[in-house]
């Protein structure tokens, strides 16, 4: 996530800044006093939010978020202030939300929770893998992946939830047969729907994706693009994604929801 703060005041400024590498240390978070500086920032670097100090000398921040929104139309607009006056000027503005000095962590991360334009998150992997809610795996145009066994899903869930641990034969046969003993024919069983796994991957030019060790099979996280991974990272978009659920059509993924809960 890109930001800046403006305020006439330098230590209000860099306060913001400074929450907001809190809440996002993966980010760039900048603080400015003077007008010309942020708004040579907007230009270079189109930032998700500015937030903008109304009561400012040499222009008021109402002024200075019609030159941010004429420059960055996508930048949201959070008005920063100690006077709740300005609450219905900032509006008007479609401004994305209001802060009342002095800024505090609970209250820019309300803002962020609900503004008024998405961040668009910017894509790190071959494929993106969605773990809160339903499990999903999207190619990199974002579409679904179609999975030809349903089973060969299940076992790329599996890989994602060990977190790129390398998972033995007898492990993922009790993973997808936990009712059965494992037998000769459990585990040429479970080979095909790994090779049909590696077949699915290949279809969307992620076959890098799939680790084959000895007797052992996993993922390379470092190719996948993944909520769960990214929350596990302290990313603020993933974190702020979890809403309670977790692989849900899964139950051995109960023990993993049951630790994100915890945390």
């Amino acid at each position: 996530m890109i930001t800046f703060s403006i305020d006439d005041q330098k230590n209000v400024a860099e306060e913001v800044a400074k929450i907001m590498s809190e809440i996002d240390p993966g980010g760039t978070h900048k603080a400015f006093t003077k007008i010309e500086d942020a708004l040579q920032f907007v230009e270079e670097t189109k930032p998700d939010v500015a937030w903008l100090d109304i009561e400012m000398p040499e222009m008021s921040g109402l002024e200075l978020s019609m030159k941010v929104k004429k420059r960055s139309p996508k930048t949201n607009i959070v008005f920063v202030t100690g006077h709740e006056k300005f609450t219905y000027q900032a509006f008007q503005l479609h401004a994305s939300g209001f802060v009342l000095k002095p800024a505090t962590k609970e209250a820019l991360q309300r803002e962020l929770d609900n503004l008024r334009t998405p961040i668009e998150q910017e894509r790190n992997g071959l494929i993106r893998v969605q773990c809160f809610g339903n499990f999903e795996v999207f190619d990199n145009e974002d579409r679904p992946i179609k999975f030809k066994r349903s089973k060969s899903k299940e076992l790329f869930a599996y890989m994602v939830d060990r977190r790129g641990a390398l998972c033995s034969i007898g492990e993922l046969c009790g993973v997808l047969f936990e009712d059965r003993d494992e037998d000769r024919a459990l585990k040429k069983q479970l080979r095909v729907f790994l090779s049909s796994l590696r077949d699915d991957l290949q279809k969307v030019g992620a076959a890098n994706v799939f680790v084959k060790g000895w007797n052992a099979y996993g993922i390379d996280c470092s190719l996948i693009d993944c909520d769960y991974l990214n929350y596990l990272k302290g990313d603020s978009y993933a974190i702020n994604s979890f809403m309670g659920e977790y692989m849900i059509q899964y139950s051995w993924a109960e023990m993993t929801l049951g630790e994100l809960i915890m945390k």
